[in-house]
């Protein structure tokens, strides 16, 4: 049976948005890599379902709030929490803690508006508007300029602290900076492929870059290239068959990776 492909504007949309998408998970995914906190993606993209459920709540007592600008803030909060911790890692688990609960607790007191934070779990990329688009747009600009401004420090001190401390350079401030890039970045594309999905495709495209990659640079364009082939691949799917295209693109490069590591380890 030939397979039809019929492309409206919101498959257009989607895909302008994949270029943003990948350009993220590029950027704050191989950074996260590098800074050994991968699962700082997940504790900024449930924090963030915080604000969501915030600006839910607003709504359902008559003031229309944007979900974008508390969702940032509580993203921001959470990371800048967890870098500040002894053990990132322990502070990203306790303030996933926090902030999940804050969202329950909301969503628990507007019942009847819960279903919107449906779309901020798992994400649509058909559901994305021009001013989602623009969203994304201004914030992945914010954050490519960031880290290509910024590059040097952020690696020096993801890779050796105590060399840049030595060095004269602010780690605690760099790091702040980071990690509220990478809220940015998670917040940005969450209402593209939701805060269930955004670990798996801001992680897996970056950690396999990085097992496969001979440089540093190599990583970036790598993880650029899986994440937007992932995603196209995905949307193109979505059109000739009823699958989610962020959850088709999460199992392919979630695949990819462990296809990696089996060929490395086989090798």
């Amino acid at each position: 049976m030939p397979i039809h492909f019929t492309i409206t504007d919101e498959y257009l949309r989607a895909l302008v948005a994949t270029l943003a998408i990948a350009l993220n998970a590029s950027a704050a995914g191989t950074l996260t890599v590098f800074r050994r906190a991968s699962f700082l993606i997940a504790g900024s993209s449930h924090s963030a379902l915080a604000g969501v459920a915030l600006a839910i709540y607003f709504s359902s007592i008559g003031f229309e709030v944007d979900y974008f600008p508390p969702a940032l803030i509580l993203a921001i909060i959470s990371a800048v929490l967890a870098a500040n911790s002894r053990d990132i890692n322990t502070g990203i688990a306790i303030s996933f803690a926090l902030f999940m609960s804050i969202a329950v607790l909301f969503l628990s007191m507007t019942r009847e508006f819960a279903a919107k934070a449906w779309t901020f779990l798992f994400g649509d990329l058909l559901l994305l508007t021009d001013f989602d688009l623009f969203l994304m747009s201004v914030s992945t600009s914010l954050i490519i300029t960031a880290v290509v401004v910024l590059y040097k420090y952020f690696i020096f001190v993801s890779f050796d602290p105590d060399g840049a401390y030595a060095f004269g350079i602010d780690v605690k401030l760099i790091d702040y900076i980071l990690v509220s890039l990478i809220s940015v970045s998670v917040v940005s594309t969450l209402k593209a492929i939701g805060a269930v999905l955004v670990f798996a495709m801001f992680v897996a495209p970056a950690a396999s870059a990085k097992e496969i990659a001979k440089n540093l640079y190599q990583v970036f364009y790598i993880a650029f290239i899986i994440s937007l082939l992932s995603i196209v691949l995905s949307i193109f799917v979505s059109m000739s068959y009823p699958i989610p295209a962020g959850a088709f693109a999460a199992l392919v490069v979630s695949l990819i990776y462990f296809f990696i590591v089996f060929l490395k380890k086989s090798s």
